[in-house]
């Protein structure tokens, strides 16, 4: 039997324990690897509940976010219509690492605080939900990437001139350690 602290439910348990990574990240914890979870859950600066509508097409998507300025690669082609898209809320959390980071170094850090990367349908709902947010940062969607003239590209929201725009930039290389990636709950 466990002791009740205040109005701490078995609910709030479980949801802590998914958050942390599940049993065994907390059982780490509890033997001194805390630093590394606290390091990986610091980097979530924001996080929104989001609508996500995957059952449009990106460019119909792309007309929901008002923008000043589209790639001209952002297209059907680039990004097809998915098959089993859904339509509902999402949590996407806003990550910052503070450095020159890998797209690989990212996807790995939000893998470990229970995120997987952000799609451009994801990245297409938090335009929308929040569309002064790419003027404070850049931000980026590594869960969908495109191939133009053999080299992959991945969707990312910023502000140029007071203009909203959404572009493609490299997958590979690193990201300055001025971008934000958008993540979602796994």
């Amino acid at each position: 039997m466990s002791a009740k602290y205040g109005d701490w439910t078995r609910g709030e348990d479980e949801a802590l324990l998914n958050i942390l990574g599940g049993v065994e990240v907390a059982r780490n914890i509890l033997k001194g690897t805390v630093k590394v979870v606290t390091e990986v859950i610091s980097n979530i600066v924001n996080a929104f509940t989001v609508l996500v509508d995957e059952t449009l097409s990106v460019e119909e998507a792309i007309k929901l976010g008002n923008f000043g300025w589209v790639n001209d690669d952002i297209t059907s082609k680039t990004f097809p219509k998915l098959k089993d898209g859904k339509k509902g809320d999402k949590e996407v959390a806003i990550f910052h690492f503070g450095k020159d980071i890998s797209s690989e170094d990212a996807i790995a850090l939000m893998d470990k605080a229970g995120f997987k990367p952000a799609t451009i349908w994801d990245l297409l709902g938090l335009a929308v939900k929040e569309p002064n947010l790419q003027g404070k940062f850049p931000v980026v969607a590594l869960g969908s990437v495109c191939v133009l003239f053999g080299k992959r590209l991945a969707p990312c929201l910023r502000e140029d001139g007071g203009r909203r725009e959404l572009y493609l930039n490299w997958f590979v290389g690193d990201w300055d350690g001025h971008y934000r990636f958008a993540g979602v709950r796994k």
